[in-house]
């Protein structure tokens, strides 16, 4: 006997976690699907459902997961599969009613709301009992890194300046090399999370992003611009504020996201690699 769908009014929790930490977009790369003849299968997800997870969760919910995200969502059975907390519900019936619960949704608050037309296409997908598609599921393992501008930086450009190595270590080479410009917060801003070390950020309006430094009682006391490159740096070589701190990106259109973990190191790019550390999702990008 086939399972009966379940009333949407008994889902509970979900599983969209789009990054507890700075910066939780995706490669346009994993959302650019091609229905090129794939033979449906019970892994397979529709296409339109598969850019969306692809954009909103799979930097998080990959294998291994990232910034504390509970399990991957890659394929059709991650979604299908009975939940840990209730087993009752699949992960999908969960999914649903966080993306719809104000006090706990998905994605976080700390997140970008989950745009309606995205919002649209995974509830009918869940309301139609989560039906395969034929764009196959999402790779699991490291994402594709990139590089949107085409541009990279190296040593042997010549460019020692305020717009040198994105992406990179910043402070901890400073330490080495430079200690009286081992500014206490350094970091590069991308347009998406897997951009290569040294890519040449070039944001179209980077006065209008903002990285802001919130202290213990989540007040903002610094506020850093990045330049063209995506570069941003304080100017002092200690906090003048006490430890520990979040940060929040503001972009363009006013869209934020802010770090959920407070953090002791400004060193920010030492956690947001090509692919992140420490519970890192991948590079600090934009919103």
């Amino acid at each position: 006997m086939p399972r009966p769908v379940r009333d949407v009014t008994r889902w509970t929790w979900g599983a969209l976690l789009v990054c507890g930490v700075l910066g939780c977009s995706v490669e346009p790369e994993l959302a650019r699907v091609v229905d090129a003849g794939v033979e449906p299968g019970p892994d397979a997800l529709p296409c339109d459902v598969r850019a969306v997870v692809a954009e909103r969760c799979a930097s998080c919910h990959t294998t291994p997961a990232k910034a504390h995200a509970p399990l991957a969502l890659l394929a059709r059975s991650d979604f299908q599969r009975a939940s840990d907390v209730d087993p009752r519900l699949t992960v999908g019936e969960r999914s649903l009613a966080r993306m719809n619960d104000a006090r706990s949704p998905m994605p976080p608050a700390s997140e970008p709301p989950l745009p309606e037309e995205a919002r649209a296409v995974l509830t009918g997908w869940f309301e139609a009992g989560m039906p395969p598609g034929n764009c196959g599921s999402l790779p699991p393992g490291p994402a594709p890194t990139t590089c949107a501008s085409g541009s990279v930086w190296t040593e042997s450009s010549g460019d020692t300046g305020a717009t040198m190595a994105p992406g990179y270590a910043c402070r901890s080479c400073h330490l080495r090399q430079a200690p009286s410009l081992a500014y206490f917060f350094m970091g590069t801003v991308f347009p998406t999370l897997h951009e290569k070390d040294g890519c040449d950020a070039r944001l179209p309006e980077p006065s209008r992003v903002k990285v802001e430094i919130l202290d213990a009682e989540g007040r903002v006391r610094l506020t850093l611009v990045p330049n063209a490159a995506g570069n941003f740096l304080s100017t002092t070589l200690q906090p003048s504020f006490p430890l520990p701190y979040r940060a929040r990106l503001v972009g363009p259109d006013g869209t934020s996201r802010t770090m959920v973990t407070p953090q002791t190191n400004g060193d920010c790019n030492t956690c947001h690699t090509e692919q992140g550390t420490q519970d890192a999702p991948g590079r600090i990008g934009l919103p």
